[in-house]
């Protein structure tokens, strides 16, 4: 029984993110680089240069510039990252 919770929850977790960005008009897999996710998010040049370093932040890093899904991103965004506001 708590199996089944667990995966109806899962999936209506999915559903409600699928739905989030269908109302925003925006593509999760969208690939976004450093300009972008800096004017989307009014975070700073630094701040979005310290997260584009994290290894933690599943980005291409191969291709000039970087780049990330809006997925991976927001995905990064809603965990906890405390060190990247340390100075």
């Amino acid at each position: 029984m708590e199996e089944l919770l667990r995966r109806m929850l899962e999936e209506q977790k999915r559903t409600n993110e699928l739905l989030m960005y269908n109302n925003q008009g925006k593509d999760p897999n969208e690939l976004l680089t450093i300009e972008q996710v800096k004017t989307e998010t009014g975070f700073g040049l630094g701040t979005v240069q310290k997260i584009f370093k994290d290894e933690k932040l599943q980005a291409q890093r191969y291709t000039t510039p970087f780049k990330v899904t809006r997925q991976a991103l927001n995905k990064y965004i809603n965990e906890n990252h405390d060190y990247l506001s340390e100075r």
